[in-house]
């Protein structure tokens, strides 16, 4: 009951802060640009007068795409058939999973760090708006919460690599012997492939409580005015072990409906096609329509999480 009583109140106030909404996709799609102008024209080069250009159009070209891959340096070596479509989406799950990203071109790792920062900047402005009690939203008010919670939030995302890092080594590591065991006996297929999904669940599971636990830290610091991040730590994850049933129901709660949105938008994007302007236009709106959508869940996970944490205090 504590569960859909506080995400009502995080639904109503997010509903209310579409201008955040708004400034945060903004913000999004800028920070896109940056890296799809330079792939643009790239791929713009490399099609040149040729027929490549409309086969994509119509599917993939995969004898393109070999003589392109060869070729590539940088940003353009990550340009392959898993980032179209559904793919990019299990692609960056799993490289998360996998922590893949170190593996990525110095200028993808560069971007993606100054992204984490961006986003913990920005963080501190999304709660301060979503701590009012009508929320109204304002750019003096958002680069004043933004500002002020900023160093302590950075320090609270170093806090979280380290144990998301850790964790991941140390499953990585258990899990590779584990399945050197399990596959020298195995006589198919099938029992590692159980196995490496049980892992990649595992993992999955424990990166999201990681989350959600600093996702209290960085509200208690916001709500409670807290100078000590350490501390708020700490009791953002007593905070969680007191209520386990009500902060996980109301997490999943909103993790499955980010799941929903990114199904529904899969399946529309895949009966699209990609064969003329007008529909690539449409493909484009519909994934602004999704951005959107995934940015307003986050909002919503916020402010339901720190409506229950006001409720239980």
């Amino acid at each position: 009951m504590k569960v859909f009583m506080n995400f009502g109140k995080g639904f109503k106030i997010t509903g209310k802060a579409m201008k955040l909404v708004l400034l945060l996709f903004i913000i999004n799609l800028l920070f896109s640009l940056l890296l799809a102008i330079p792939m643009y024209n790239s791929l713009k080069d490399s099609f040149g007068q040729s027929e490549a250009g409309s086969r994509m159009a119509e599917g993939f070209d995969y004898i393109w795409w070999q003589e392109f891959r060869d070729e590539a340096e940088g940003l353009e070596t990550t340009f392959s058939p898993s980032v179209i479509g559904k793919g990019a989406i299990l692609n960056n799950l799993e490289s998360l999973i996998q922590m893949r990203f170190f593996s990525l071109p110095p200028i993808l790792i560069a971007f993606g760090l100054f992204y984490i920062i961006l986003h913990v900047f920005l963080a501190g402005g999304i709660l301060t708006i979503l701590n009012q009690d009508v929320p109204k939203f304002s750019m003096k008010e958002f680069a004043r919460g933004a500002g002020s919670h900023f160093f302590r939030f950075f320090v609270l995302m170093l806090f979280s690599w380290v144990f998301i890092i850790s964790i991941s080594v140390f499953l990585r590591d258990a899990f590779s012997s584990v399945l050197t065991n399990i596959t020298s006996d195995s006589l198919s297929e099938v029992t590692p492939f159980y196995i490496r999904l049980a892992f990649s669940a595992l993992t999955f599971v424990l990166l999201l409580f990681i989350q959600m636990v600093f996702d209290y830290a960085r509200i208690k610091i916001v709500l409670d005015e807290s100078r000590n991040v350490l501390k708020s730590a700490l009791e953002a994850l007593a905070f969680v072990l007191r209520h386990p049933f009500s902060t996980f129901g109301l997490f999943y709660l909103i993790l499955l409906i980010q799941v929903a949105v990114t199904v529904i938008y899969i399946l529309l994007k895949e009966i699209i096609p990609q064969s003329n302007f007008p529909w690539v236009l449409a493909g484009f709106l519909l994934q602004q329509i999704f951005i959107i959508a995934v940015i307003w869940v986050r909002c919503l996970l916020y402010s339901s999480q720190m409506e229950f944490y006001r409720y239980m205090k």
